[in-house]
């Protein structure tokens, strides 16, 4: 399973198949500490076949955006 990084703290990644070849790949901060403020989940919406490459492609995206800092597959 991939995981992604904001920072040091590791954040789960989830990838749904929507409608025909739509997926969507989710990537959900761990809940905030005391003090901190909620980071909401991101999410890409790529079309393609494959899973594997869906998921590296839409983590790709969002470290280019510096949304997150690294990922892991």
């Amino acid at each position: 399973m991939a995981r992604a990084f904001i920072g040091s703290k590791e954040c789960q990644v989830h990838v749904d198949r929507d409608l025909g070849e739509s997926w969507a790949v989710t990537v959900v901060p761990p809940p905030p500490g005391k003090g901190e403020r909620p980071v909401p989940p991101l999410v890409v919406k790529l079309q393609g076949e494959d899973k594997e490459k869906i998921t590296a492609g839409a983590l790709e995206i969002l470290q280019k955006r510096g949304q997150i800092d690294r990922f892991e597959l």
